[in-house]
């Protein structure tokens, strides 16, 4: 196993989805499957994908990305309205081992739905401190200084800040966010009472009935 040089300090944005965790810093916009599963018993493993990850954390082995989606026993989604669970720290762990710094200001995301002051403070306990993994043999020590944990959906109003109201739909895997922001001069809004997750309704979940428009709707 070989040590990992990362550089000094940085933002990193997450959203550690069921289906695909997506990654962007200054520099890299990345996005793998969120898909993982025990290491388990193998004779031949090769490392074919940039997503390929074969992981070491805390004493257990796994594979994870493009690795666990076509090569594992038994690959894992995990699609829970709470996202304070090993397999979300993972998706962030590995997310800034691959493309984070050696001291990391973190956004990670929760569905509108799940949004609440524990569910918050929850991952922000599970996330923040320093971390020791490795990944495909190579080991990064970093830290975590700080966590955001934002809306899924609303947050995409902060990509040019539109004035007036706007209403936003997310289509993930398996869940659909709607969010409602306000934006009067220099007042924003968001709209509890206009946004919403609805679970179990997202793409993969409605497979050949998956319908945008329909959706919009």
């Amino acid at each position: 196993m070989t040590e990992g040089i990362l550089s000094v300090a940085g933002v990193v944005a997450i959203d550690d989805g069921g289906s695909s965790t997506c990654v962007v810093t200054k520099d890299i916009k990345e996005n793998f499957p969120s898909v993982k599963g025990y290491y388990g018993k193998r004779n031949l493993t090769e490392i074919t994908h940039k997503h390929d990850f074969i992981v070491e954390y805390k004493g257990h082995s796994y594979v994870a990305g493009m690795l666990a989606k076509y090569d594992c026993t038994m690959p894992l989604q995990m699609h829970t309205e709470s996202k304070q669970h090993d397999f979300y720290d993972l998706s962030v762990l590995i997310a800034i081992h691959q493309y984070g710094y050696a001291s990391n200001s973190i956004v990670v995301s929760t569905p509108i739905k799940s949004y609440s002051i524990q569910e918050r403070d929850g991952r922000l306990k599970r996330l923040k401190g320093s971390h020791t993994i490795s990944v495909n043999g190579v080991s990064k020590t970093f830290a975590i200084a700080d966590v955001k944990v934002a809306p899924e959906t609303a947050s995409a109003f902060w990509i040019n800040e539109p004035q007036g109201k706007t209403r936003y739909i997310d289509f993930g895997s398996r869940t659909i966010g709607v969010a409602t922001t306000l934006k009067e001069n220099d007042i924003v809004r968001f709209i509890d009472t206009e946004s919403d997750t609805f679970f179990g309704k997202g793409i993969e979940a409605l497979e050949e009935d998956y319908n945008p428009r329909g959706l919009a709707d």
